[in-house]
């Protein structure tokens, strides 16, 4: 089982991991001053805004799940020298990506307004919410397209495209967003039309750089039969994934409505707290994606040794992160009244401590992130299902309901169940199965011809 990493695998972890985060955290960064930009418009826009971003996202992370099963067969298909594979795979992927997410898109696009009404919105916020969440839930094939495209990219080694045309593509955002919501005058459908608009180019141009450029792929679409074989391995590698973001998605909700229920300070320090952390998060993300590739590549190799090599380099590298940016996160606690002047003076002690608990949980985090990269590219997805599952509903929010409620301890209680009910309880298992080493299965099969 015992195997060194070579120097030229550390910079594969590097090549693919420094993009991936850069393109990431800038991603943040410009959503956040875009943010700022529709927060102009009013507290109501806000809350509407905000509503409608929180769909969003859930859709987003789900399609998501679809740019990761088509980076683990294409890693595998490249580990074992099967170029003509890798191509079939992301041909396949980039068309079957693109229907789901329009037949997730159409119903959540045409009905937007009467949704927002049917899970609670008062007639204000669904009026303002409505429009802007139909423009918005047209970019979800672009973002689902961007994704896979960009999986794609990351498997044949080609990381810093995807962050190249990203970064200045998400860019255009909020200056599209400025200039169609104040000059122009059109409100919150111009913030939304600014995200359509800039989803589409970033979408159009990694497309056109995958399958028409010498950096990218020949476009190779699959057989029927070979179609057939494809979704049969694509949709019990995928489908516990998507089940997967789902129950976090619900989970995160969740936490937040038992805040809710303390109060609106106790909400407010668990949303400054959660903005905070994922620009930290977000800086280790490229590691995920990492262990994603490079363990599937030496899946596909029947490299068993290398599996549990660079698997292990990815997370040795991750605590070092997360030690490095927990520690630059816990400084942040200190200038919580520059960053949020005006809360309150509560609001702003319990957010230094909560930074603080929060910043010491950072390797548990990362790690957490990182297993579950690796556990997927071993095809182990039910099981990453069954843990979020345990950690979010059976031990997590249990236990920080009993701290929060009988037990009186309040913000502190849901914290704690968080980070000690679901995040640790997490890393235990992920550990528990990594070691077994019965997360992942050789499948040498001999190179396919083109």
């Amino acid at each position: 089982m015992l195997a060194f990493v070579t120097a030229d695998t550390r910079r594969e972890i590097f090549r693919i991991a420094l993009p991936v985060s850069l393109e990431s955290t800038a991603q943040l960064a410009l959503g956040l001053v875009n943010q700022v930009i529709v927060g102009t418009l009013g507290t109501a826009t806000i809350a509407a805004v905000g509503l409608a971003n929180n769909l969003l996202f859930i859709g987003i992370l789900c399609l998501n799940t679809l740019g990761a099963g088509c980076a683990i067969l294409a890693s595998r298909a490249r580990g074992r020298g099967d170029e003509a594979a890798v191509r079939r795979i992301v041909s396949f992927f980039v068309g079957f990506s693109v229907l789901v997410s329009l037949a997730l898109a159409l119903p959540l696009g045409l009905g937007a307004t009467p949704f927002l009404k049917l899970i609670g919105s008062n007639p204000e916020i669904a009026a303002i919410g409505g429009p802007f969440l139909t423009l918005v839930a047209f970019s979800l094939p672009l973002i689902t397209l961007s994704v896979v495209s960009s999986a794609a990219f990351r498997s044949i080694g080609r990381a810093r495209i995807p962050m190249l045309v990203t970064v200045p593509a998400i860019a255009l955002i909020p200056l599209l967003s400025w200039l169609f919501v104040h000059p122009l005058g059109m409100g919150v459908v111009g913030a939304a039309l600014a995200t359509l608009v800039a989803q589409g180019i970033r979408a159009l141009l990694l497309l056109g750089l995958l399958v028409g450029s010498r950096w990218g792929l020949r476009w190779a679409w699959p057989s029927l039969g070979q179609g057939r074989d494809l979704l049969r391995e694509a949709v019990p590698l995928v489908l516990p994934l998507f089940i997967t973001e789902v129950v976090f998605s619900g989970g995160v909700f969740l936490f937040a409505l038992l805040f809710e229920r303390l109060g609106t300070p106790e909400l407010a320090v668990f949303q400054i707290v959660s903005n905070l952390e994922m620009v930290f998060i977000t800086a280790s993300a490229g590691l995920h994606y990492a262990a994603t590739v490079l363990v599937a590549q030496s899946i596909g190799r029947a490299d068993s040794p290398g599996v549990w090599a660079v698997s292990r380099q990815i997370w040795h590298i991750g605590l070092a992160s997360a030690a490095i940016f927990g520690f630059v996160f816990a400084l942040f606690a200190f200038l919580l009244p520059v960053l949020y002047p005006n809360t309150t003076p509560q609001v702003q002690e319990w957010g230094f401590w909560a930074v603080l608990l929060n910043a010491l949980f950072q390797p548990v985090k990362v790690s957490n992130f990182i297993f579950f990269g690796t556990l997927a590219s071993g095809g182990d997805t039910r099981f990453l299902l069954l843990s979020d599952f345990v950690t979010v509903f059976v031990v997590g929010l249990p236990l920080a309901w009993l701290l929060a409620f009988p037990l009186g301890l309040g913000l502190w209680g849901i914290f704690l169940g968080r980070l000690l009910g679901e995040e640790t309880v997490r890393v235990s298992m992920f550990l528990w199965r990594y070691r077994s080493g019965r997360w992942f299965r050789l499948e040498a099969r001999a190179a396919a011809s083109d």
